[in-house]
């Protein structure tokens, strides 16, 4: 496997997660969560994230991963 595939898929989900993660920082100051609460929050849709990866990529035998909705975080934060 050339090296530039698992480099650019690495990219790609650092982009995606940078971008999105200020849409939930938003969303959580919107309904007034504390720091602590929105740290928790974070940590808690990653490792969702990651369980529902893994047993997609598991049952699939395919490499899957899943993304936030940014749309649907917006909506949250307004």
């Amino acid at each position: 496997m050339r090296i530039s595939i698992p480099i650019s898929a690495f990219v790609a989900a650092i982009i995606g997660f940078g971008g999105t993660l200020a849409v939930v920082i938003a969303a959580a100051k919107a309904v007034g969560a504390t720091q602590t609460e929105t740290a928790s929050g974070v940590t808690a849709i990653c490792l969702a994230m990651a369980v529902e990866c893994l047993w997609l990529s598991w049952r699939t035998k395919m490499p899957i991963i899943t993304a936030w909705s940014t749309p649907g975080l917006a909506l949250v934060a307004a």
